[in-house]
């Protein structure tokens, strides 16, 4: 563990963290900052360790090794309680058998706050989720999106210096998702304290999150805006999870080629390739209507099926696809990592 003294910076700070259980390591070697204000989505496919990062900083795990500062002092050994963290959960975890304005007030109760102010937090933070209609019905009562407001209120009202936020939108369908999307980052972000999001949707991440932090196995591939971690991934890894539809990756012997589905184009088989660009041929097996856009599924032999992202579907079933070379994304085939000569395919 590092020493506990105050640092300069006023958010929150891991340094190194380690969690180990026997031989397996669930979280490894994280160092990040969350800035005031700031929403950091932990991103990865399940296992990654993003759920294990957010224990360790809430405290509900021990730390094996490394640091957790959140305004400038040492967290790390602190009970759950003495953190100021406030944590939202996927289940929501609210009583079933009291009302709206219960969930939110006994709390408060418990901590020897004055009826006045109780009343005052209530009212004000049942306008802010906009939730006065519903504040004496139960849990049952409510939409799904209802009682993920109840929950956030809950965590609002405390007034904490972190919020840890566990999926708290996977048990919403996708609809009401996206609607709460916006709402929820104005909310998050208008607390002015540090935002840890933890989500496996990689839509969710890069509609809420100032910041992504892609996580594998416990370790950090990259970290960086939506927009960078989507135009310029570190690796195969980060650019295969981040995109829909996926990344195409063909082969070129001891690399692969990473072409992102709008950047490539269709034309009719036998068409002179322009100078600059590469092209196969396949098959059209399916497609896919999106309404204003289509995927088009074309099995090249040797490559598989390549997806292309486009505004029109071509009726031909043999069909060109063909790429700028430049617009390439270029990965070494066994370790992933992204070699030296691959640009920004949306800027070349």
């Amino acid at each position: 563990m590092t020493n506990s003294g105050a640092t300069g910076f006023n958010g929150l700070e891991l340094h190194g963290l380690s969690r180990r259980v026997g031989n397996h390591t669930l979280v490894d070697q994280l160092s990040l900052q969350v800035a005031p204000g700031e929403i950091l989505a932990l991103l990865g496919p399940s296992g990654c360790g993003k759920s294990s990062t957010l224990r360790l900083i809430a405290g509900l795990d021990p730390v094996s090794s490394g640091d957790i500062r959140l305004g400038g002092r040492s967290i790390t050994t602190l009970p759950p309680a003495q953190r100021q963290v406030a944590m939202v959960f996927q289940s929501y975890a609210l009583f079933p058998h009291l009302s709206v304005e219960r969930n939110l007030s006994l709390g408060m109760e418990l901590r020897g706050m004055a009826r006045a102010e109780i009343k005052r937090e209530l009212d004000q933070v049942l306008a802010l989720m906009q939730l006065q209609e519903q504040r004496q019905r139960k849990p049952a009562e409510l939409s799904g999106g209802q009682r993920q407001r109840v929950a956030l209120a809950r965590a609002l009202i405390r007034r904490p210096a972190l919020f840890l936020l566990d999926e708290p939108m996977s048990n919403l369908d996708a609809q009401l998702r996206d609607n709460l999307r916006a709402e929820l980052r104005t909310l998050l972000r208008s607390t002015g304290v540090p935002v840890v999001y933890v989500t496996h949707d990689q839509h969710e991440a890069m509609g809420l999150a100032d910041r992504i932090a892609v996580l594998r196995n416990g370790r950090l591939q990259q970290l960086g805006s939506a927009e960078t971690l989507y135009r310029d991934p570190a690796n195969r890894f980060v650019a295969t999870f981040l995109g829909s539809p996926s990344i195409n990756l063909i082969e070129r012997g001891d690399l692969q080629l990473g072409l992102r589905p709008e950047l490539l184009e269709l034309a009719n088989a036998g068409s002179p390739v322009p100078a600059g660009w590469e092209a196969l041929e396949g098959q059209l097996s399916h497609r896919e209507w999106l309404g204003d856009r289509v995927i088009s599924h074309v099995h090249c032999p040797g490559q598989g099926t390549l997806k292309v992202l486009s505004s029109e579907a071509f009726t031909s079933d043999t069909l060109q696809v063909r790429w700028p070379k430049a617009q390439a994304l270029r990965f070494h085939a066994r370790s992933g990592e992204r070699l030296p000569g691959s640009s920004d395919p949306h800027t070349a």
